[in-house]
This record gives structure tokens, sequence and C-alpha cells, in this order.
């Protein structure tokens, strides 16, 4: 039987005031802080959140550089990989666009930054987020693209993930795949997006809870804005989806993807 590795994938979500994000997420969704680090002016240089195995990466934002793209977007995804070297050359072979060189940073990790066709931000690296414990996964970020198939191509190639589910949508798009890596997993589509779940965003943060009717009550007693209603899917799970006080999309269900 194969046991359950570390979670490693992570979103990375930047708030315009990451302290108030923070409370928010832990009384409304049930978030516990792992740590926090203070910039500074008093904003968040980097914080990380758990909810059982999900870790997400929190950080303020601040002032644009055009030396860091991390600076131009408020959200992205990251993946603790052991093995960098070897991925940043086969991104840069696949015809990922790297955005940030590979480089030792002063907190440890060595990383670099990609986009991939559909312009999500990506960085690898060797920092591991969270506690390092291991378990199922359950956190699984969604992902819009305008190019479905090029996209799980690329995703392949050059970052590693293998495809798992996918079903198709018209002419040539894809409804909604998985594609997984390290046991972890991320799910993609192209086919027009439904705003009632995405709200202009083209990522969702979906994390697995075990009882969605209690969750969807906590966070609507806490002023979350319901997107899409509590519901049974015709996959087989329940779940809903609301926004954040800064108009994150996130997911709550007890739909979990076969690794």
């Amino acid at each position: 039987m194969t046991q359950p590795a570390v979670p490693s994938l992570y979103p990375a979500l930047r708030y315009r005031d990451a302290r108030a994000a923070i409370d928010w997420l832990c009384q409304a969704f049930g978030f516990h802080r792992h740590l926090v680090f203070d910039a500074p002016d008093g904003t968040i240089a980097h914080a990380e959140l758990q909810l059982g195995t999900a870790v997400v990466g929190i950080s303020s934002l601040g002032p644009v550089s055009a030396e860091n793209p991390w600076s131009l977007v408020s959200q992205g995804l990251y993946v603790c990989v052991t093995e960098v070297d070897a991925l940043y050359d086969r991104a840069k072979a696949a015809g990922a666009e790297i955005v940030m060189p590979l480089k030792n940073q002063d907190y440890g990790s060595r990383d670099f930054s990609a986009r991939d066709s559909g312009g999500h931000l990506w960085s690898f690296g060797t920092y591991r987020e969270g506690p390092g414990e291991a378990g199922e996964a359950a956190l699984f970020p969604c992902l819009h693209y305008q190019d479905g198939p090029r996209a799980m191509q690329l995703l392949s190639v050059a970052f590693g993930f293998t495809p798992g589910l996918v079903v198709p949508g018209p002419d040539d798009d894809i409804a909604h795949a998985e594609l997984h890596r390290d046991g972890d997993t991320v799910m993609i589509g192209s086919t027009p997006k439904d705003e009632s779940a995405w709200h202009g965003q083209s990522q969702v943060t979906c994390i697995w809870t075990a009882d969605p009717d209690r969750h969807f009550d906590q966070a609507r007693a806490s002023g979350a804005v319901i997107l899409r209603p509590l519901e049974d899917t015709p996959y087989g799970a329940r779940g809903y989806a609301a926004l954040d006080p800064e108009g994150f999309v996130w997911y709550f269900s007890n739909y979990r993807p076969p690794a």
C-alpha cells in the first residue's frame, strides 16, 4: 500500500491587508496560523495558514518591481521540489517562460519562477511550507485556460505533472482535467467560465472538508459572500463556493481527486 506523501503544492495569495485577511480566514474558514513573519514596515512578509494538510501562503501586496514578477500578481502557485535544478532545466527545454532564474534565496531555498501557457505564475523551490507532515492531500488549485490541451502539454512536459482524469468539452476544449505530481493535484479547465464559481478569477483554491455543511454554516455566519450555495454535484460530491473580503475565490467540498 502506498503511503501518503507530504503535500507540496501551495497557493500563494497576496492581500492589501494581509493581517486582517489572516484573522478572517482563521475565523471564517477554520485555518490556523502555522507561522507569520512580519516585515519591518508592519506588513506580512510571509505567513503560512494550515487546514488539515492544506497549507496556503499569505503575504502583503507591496511595491511593484519589474525584477520581481510576484509583485505584479495577487496570486500564483508554489511547489516544493527536491531536484529543483533538474526541473529548471526541464522547464527551460520545454519552452516554459522563465521569469525568475534559478537562484539561492537568503532564507535557504533554491528556486525559480515561470509562467505557464495561460499566464499563471508558478515558483518551484526547495523550501517546504507547513509542518512537513505526510497525509492525504486536501488542497487542489483549479486553473482556467483559454487552450486546455496546450496547458496540459506544458504542465506535463515542463513541470512534471502526470495527466489523470480528463473530461472533454466541445471543440477540443477541456471541461475538467486533473494532473498529479508527487501526490498533489491541480485541476484545470478551458470551457467558458461559470462566473457564479469563478467571479472573474482564473485561479480558485479548492479544499477538501469532511463536513461541508458545518463548514458552510461557519463561513456564512462569519460573513463570507456565498458565490455558489451548498449543493450536491453530479459527480457525487457536496460543496460550496465563497469569496473572502479581498475577492479571492474558495471552494470547499468533500471531493478528493484520486492521486
